[in-house]
């Protein structure tokens, strides 16, 4: 087995010219490399092997690169590193990335400071859905940390290093007594040897996300043993800079992995913290802005302040990975409290009594949804409707919601109640009263019987061909929708001569037909829109 790193100059595949190391982790260096084939510079990781390592060893860190490359070219998501090719070369696997330009995370609390809370939120949505689209297809990560974690010039946010990412069919490749990943990230059921899955990659988010806002580990004992009993037994340092993210940072990191939350949850939450200030105390001087990740020319805009639409660019930290998949950055400052704003999930009651309860048991309550109850009224040649309602109430400072619940072929959502409704010949839009073209769609297919082909069906047959100016899949995954299985199909849309537009479409099979919940508005008010989608979502019956 071959040891020899190698040198610039080299070349790998007979394609890939090697230029200069540009980073060294677990498995390796990573080069910057020119592509002479597509003439454009890539990332080419190189694993190099310890020295004395048997050959054994030596082949299953040689597995564990290919399991890299598998892991990571399966997943299709804005903040997931995209890998491009795998070469053998000299008798080990070199794999083939994306260059990014960008700052780890690690590197930016070292050299920065501290985070502040608004572009740890968002860097904490990113992530979620980096990792929703990775469980989906059934890769499980294994070492989320802030050196894994990029944030580029165009403030893009990139989980990277899937090198111990384990896939379902997978062999194991440890050995006894052998844990992979780092102590202070590390779930507390794989310190102890246990049967781990998703939760476990969402504690090692949850630790991320506590130490890019407070600027150090929460279970750090200066010693890996003692540390990694720590994350098993004792509860986080008490946070000093992080405000509301308390509570997601306690529910992520709680120890039993069948209460901790998980990615609705956590995104949820955050969502509704990025509609409002997330600190009504003065901004700390040490603190790191959260719009200037990177250095830049432009003078930052203040920390807390909701930003104007002109600070609102791709240069803003996290950008569009650092929402949710595909979702516009533009509208993030609207407040959700503004009239007619509904949040993504209805706020929760009692939050400072289960926030107390969280820091003294180290354990969070999982949120309790508030319902909206409705009496439905029959109206001829109508879908049903009820009249508008206040919608749950969260203390003193919520602003009551006015909805309708919306029955069409079967189905029952909640609406915002000045939305109208729009019956075509065989589904029925929801529709914002001053857009038209921004609308939530109800539908019932009987011919339908499988919801992924189904969007498939559409997505190749319609949205390509409507959407002639430019189409691009943001993701087709997994779903569930009125309690049982499906799949939902998130794009871009470019009508010719028209503006961007966002589509989230969900089907779930139930009762023999195909259910339809679907969102399509423009690019630039999906961030409000969504949140009408996620009601809706939340509200979803069939009768």
């Amino acid at each position: 087995m071959h040891s020899t790193r190698a040198a610039p100059g080299t070349v790998i595949g007979g394609r890939y010219a090697l230029r200069t190391a540009v980073g060294h982790g677990g498995m390796g260096t990573v080069w910057r490399a020119a592509d002479t084939v597509l003439r454009r510079e890539v990332a080419v990781k190189e694993v190099v092997l310890p020295p004395g390592l048997a050959t054994s060893d030596a082949e299953a860190m040689f597995e564990r690169m290919h399991r890299e490359a598998r892991a990571a070219a399966g997943l299709s998501h804005p903040s997931v590193v995209q890998v491009f090719d795998v070469v053998i070369e000299d008798g080990r696997p070199w794999i083939v990335m994306e260059l990014l330009d960008a700052r780890s995370l690690a590197d930016m609390v070292i050299e920065d400071g501290p985070l502040a809370p608004r572009a740890v939120a968002k860097i904490g949505i990113a992530l979620l859905g980096a990792l929703e689209v990775a469980h989906a297809g059934g890769v499980l990560h294994r070492d989320v940390k802030p050196a894994n974690v990029l944030i580029t010039r165009d403030g893009r946010c990139v989980l990277t290093d899937f090198g111990v990412a384990k896939l379902p069919a997978d062999i194991q490749l440890t050995t006894p007594g052998m844990v992979l990943g780092s102590p202070h990230f590390i779930s507390p059921e794989r310190a102890l040897g246990h049967r781990f899955g998703p939760p476990s990659d969402l504690f090692s988010l949850g630790v991320t996300l506590y130490t890019a806002v407070e600027g150090r580990p929460p279970f750090d004992k200066g010693d890996p043993l003692a540390t990694m009993h720590s994350v098993v037994e004792d509860p986080p340092i008490a946070p000093e800079r992080c405000g509301p993210l308390a509570e997601v940072l306690y529910g992520l990191m709680e120890k039993d992995p069948s209460r901790r939350w998980d990615v609705g949850m956590s995104r949820s939450y955050l969502r509704e913290l990025l509609a409002g200030p997330l600190s009504q105390s003065p901004t700390p001087q040490h603190v790191t802005d959260p719009w200037a990740v990177v250095s830049t020319p432009q003078p930052p805009p203040p920390v807390y302040d909701e930003p104007s639409p002109r600070q609102i660019t791709g240069r803003q930290v996290g950008g569009r990975a650092m929402l949710h998949t595909g979702e516009s950055p533009a509208t993030r400052g609207t407040s959700r409290h503004a009239t007619n704003a509904l949040p993504v999930l209805p706020p929760t009651s009692n939050r400072q009594n289960r926030m107390r309860l969280a820091v003294a048991a180290g354990v969070v309550a999982v949120l309790a949804l508030a319902t909206v109850s409705w009496a439905v009224l029959n109206r001829d040649n109508a879908p049903a409707v009820t009249q508008p309602t206040a919608g749950p109430t969260a203390g003193p400072t919520s602003t009551p919601i006015a909805v309708q619940a919306v029955t069409f072929k079967g189905i029952t959502v909640n609406a915002p109640a000045a939305w109208k409704q729009s019956p075509q010949s065989s589904y029925l839009n929801i529709e914002e009263p001053t857009d038209g073209d921004r609308w939530l769609r109800l539908n019932a297919v009987t011919s339908e019987k499988n919801a992924r082909n189904a969007l498939q069906s559409a997505e190749n047959n319609s949205l390509k061909k409507t959407c002639d100016g430019g189409y691009q899949q943001i993701g087709l995954t997994e779903q569930e929708l009125g309690g049982a299985k499906g799949a939902q199909l998130e794009f871009l849309c470019t009508p010719k001569g028209k503006a961007q537009r966002h589509g989230v479409w969900r089907i779930a099979i139930i009762n023999g037909s195909a259910r339809h919940l679907y969102l399509q508005t423009w690019e630039t008010t999906y961030a409000k829109d969504k949140a009408v989608f996620d009601v809706a979502l939340a509200s979803f019956k069939v009768t």
